[in-house]
């Protein structure tokens, strides 16, 4: 093997080592050395606050963390300096062009013609076809004209398009824009506190006053270990005026469930209790009292002095307070024998001022007056009930006056004026009413919808039996009284507990048939003539208490939770999830309702506000946003459109569903037929087999379950006989 003398190269610097060297930390001054000393005296008077070690000072050290000391400040030096901020200028000369004025003068004959006499004639043929022809320049140009204006009257060419878009666009903004805002919250230290709220409705022709009904927290285990006490309730009115004292208070024989104003006469409440009864107040001299009041009572401020007050002082304070409560008492009420069996768990006011006779039959009040409202109970009854107590049947005022004349005080028994019974359509029982809608402005007045405590959607047609035949309910549900045997017209299940909400879409010229119901975790919305419900949301963490449409936007829907959050579903914009969610309350939400939409006020369209009652009696009013009062650029048509094309889903799905099952009994049937002719055809064996694979019969397993089943059955009766 060769050797070859071969001798390392000499080394180039290729500028890493510069980049070492400026990379490396050169002292620029010499260190500072720092020493501290103390006299000997000031460690002996300090002996014991003072520690001292022997050990080194680097075995010893402590972090000493970087803070701002609020006595440091640092002081600025002044300094006295003098800048040019201005521009140097420069003197420059430039020739610019000149031109010498010249006097000129121009002479110009006018060439004269006359209108009335044709100069055409005296011009030649070759003249003549130079000079244009305004007809035909009309001709010409009018087409393009006339176009051009049209196009201009069709399409709108000074409206700002992106302006209209803005609010399409983008449902969900900032966070003000899109969240709803809380105006007050009402609390009563005695009457609410602690309470759960069952219903809320605002009066009619006021804005700022609102009527709630309260009850005792507590489940029917424990309403039976009270040994089954009459728990006294109120109904509270609050008024916008004063939120820490109720303006009225109304008195209740029991527990109210539901609470209404009278549409027509906002001076009129509803009620209806959890023993039955149904009682009504009249507060207009309550209202006219507080009016003619003069001397104004002001409330006693505590200053911050003052917050160690003694219990007695707090006591007295709730005294006068709650004695400025005014307390009414009810004008009406009826007897338990004649009311409902069992708890009264809705109430309705009979729509577009109609009232009912004593057969049944619906037509408008004379005084032009709402006096006549609907009660419904899970004892399977619908009560029809007339403020004017004696405007009943003849021979039942005669048996009242009798026994009011018995009476002390002579005072007459007020009794329903129609009972309807909601029996079921297979006839196995009446149904558990839970929420009622009785229709308004529809071609069927009679026509009832109603949820149960079993989660079921009630379809009923409440009217005489002539009206019945004259008016029939169109509807195909599961089950369909045919027969007209009962009031009720269908009957579907929809829900897996009671279906606590019931409201028509407020929609009423375009999506009249459109339903919704709230239960368990979820809400449903049906048409009246589908068998099941069209648009199913998804079941939530938390059960679904209170559900409202929105009484602006026709695509939003407002649900209320038990763990206290309020949900806006936009079906328009997602179905698979709330696109807001927002806590309104500490705990759950039991019942909401919106402000009545006053049409006569000039901004009431940009303001909506929302009352919800939570499980400890606080009443919180919210306002909502613009955006969601404000309905977009053709939501309504889109809606429309969406829920139709959801019903003819339903609808194909529930025509297959059919021809399926048709096709799978067909089938059935045709193996049934092949297996008798197998064993005539071989009777040696007459368990043989089918001679067809388990590939070729789609439903061997379901065949083989069944033979199996048949076999078991046959055994146990033998040990029966045994």
């Amino acid at each position: 093997m060769p050797v070859t003398d071969e001798r390392p190269s000499s080394w180039k610097s290729l500028g890493s080592d510069q980049e070492i060297v400026d990379q490396k930390l050169v002292e620029g001054r010499p260190l500072l050395r720092i020493h501290y000393t103390r006299q000997r005296e000031f460690f002996i008077a300090r002996e014991n606050d003072i520690k001292l070690s022997s050990r080194e000072a680097l075995e010893c050290s402590t972090e000493l963390r970087p803070f701002k000391d609020p006595t440091y400040d640092l002081l600025k030096r002044e300094h006295e300096i003098s800048i040019q901020a201005v521009i140097g200028t420069k003197d420059n000369v430039v020739q610019t062009p000149w031109f010498r004025k010249v006097d000129n003068a121009v002479q110009v004959d006018p060439h004269v013609i006359d209108v009335r006499k044709d100069f055409t004639k005296s011009l030649s043929e070759e003249e003549q076809r130079r000079v244009p022809s305004i007809n035909s320049f009309l001709k010409r140009v009018y087409p393009r004209v006339q176009h051009n204006l049209v196009q201009n009257a069709i399409v709108p060419i000074f409206v700002d398009d992106y302006a209209t878009l803005e609010d399409d666009d983008s449902f969900i903004g900032h966070k003000e824009e899109s969240f709803l805002k809380e105006l007050q919250s009402f609390v009563h230290h005695k009457y609410t506190k602690g309470k759960r709220i069952s219903s809320i409705d605002w009066q009619p022709k006021s804005s700022k006053i609102v009527a709630i009904s309260v009850v005792e927290p507590i489940g029917f285990g424990d309403r039976l270990t009270l040994n089954r006490k009459v728990q006294n309730s109120m109904v509270i009115i609050w008024s916008f005026n004063d939120p820490i004292l109720p303006q009225f208070v109304l008195e209740a024989p029991n527990e109210v469930n539901v609470v209404k104003f009278n549409p027509n006469q906002p001076h009129i409440l509803a009620a209806g209790c959890r023993n039955g009864q149904v009682c009504l107040w009249d507060i207009s001299k309550a209202q006219q009292t507080m009016k003619s009041k003069t001397k104004k009572t002001v409330r006693p401020t505590t200053s911050s002095a003052n917050t160690t007050a003694s219990g007695a002082a707090e006591d007295r304070d709730n005294r006068e307070d709650d004695a400025a409560i005014i307390r009414i008492k009810w004008s009406q009420l009826s007897k338990i024998e004649t009311g409902h069996k069992r708890s009264v768990n809705d109430l309705c006011w009979l729509p577009d001022v109609l009232e009912s006779n004593f057969e049944g039959k619906l037509g408008h009040s004379p005084d032009e007056l709402t006096h006549q409202f609907a009660t419904i109970s899970s004892d399977g009854y619908m009560y029809i009930w007339d403020m004017r107590k004696d405007n009943i049947r003849k021979d039942k005022l005669r048996k009242t006056q009798q026994e009011a004349a018995k009476l002390s005080g002579g005072e007459l028994a007020w009794i329903p004026l129609i009972k309807v019974q909601l029996t079921k359509v297979d006839g196995t029982g009446d149904i558990a009413g839970l929420r009622m809608h009785m229709e308004s402005g529809s071609i069927n007045p009679y026509l009832l919808c109603a949820t149960t405590e079993d989660g079921e959607f009630v379809v009923a047609n409440w009217g005489p039996q002539e009206d019945k035949k004259e008016q029939h309910v169109q509807i195909e549900y599961g089950q369909s009284d045919k027969e007209q045997k009962t009031p009720i017209k269908s009957v579907s299940t929809g829900h897996f507990g009671p279906a606590e909400s019931l409201q028509r879409h407020p929609q009423k010229e375009h999506l009249a048939d459109y339903y919704l119901t709230v239960g368990d975790w979820s809400f449903k919305i049906w048409r009246l003539n589908t068998q099941q419900p069209i648009v199913v949301s998804p079941c939530g963490t938390a059960g679904m208490t209170c559900g409202k449409w929105s009484p602006t936007r026709p695509s939003i829907v407002f649900m209320g939770t038990e763990d206290g959050y309020l949900q806006i579903w936009d079906l328009l914009d997602r179905s698979h999830e709330p696109t807001i969610s927002q806590s309104a309350a500490q705990c759950a939400i039991t019942a909401f309702a919106f402000k009545p939409h006053e049409a006569r006020h000039r901004h009431a369209a940009n303001h909506q506000q929302l009352a919800v009652g939570d499980d400890v009696g606080v009443l919180h009013i919210y306002e909502l946003p613009k955006i969601l009062i404000r309905p977009h650029a053709n939501e309504l048509q889109n809606m429309e459109r969406y829920l139709e094309r959801e019903y003819k889903r339903v609808n194909y799905f529930t025509g297959r569903w059919k021809i399926r099952q048709k096709e799978l009994e067909e089938l059935h049937a045709k193996q049934q037929q092949d297996k008798l002719e197998a064993q005539l055809a071989n009777p040696v064996d007459d368990r043989m087999p089918l001679l067809e694979t388990e590939e070729e019969n789609i439903f061997s397993d379901e065949i083989i379950f069944n033979d199996a089943k048949q076999d078991f059955l046959k055994s146990l009766e033998e040990d029966e006989d045994l």
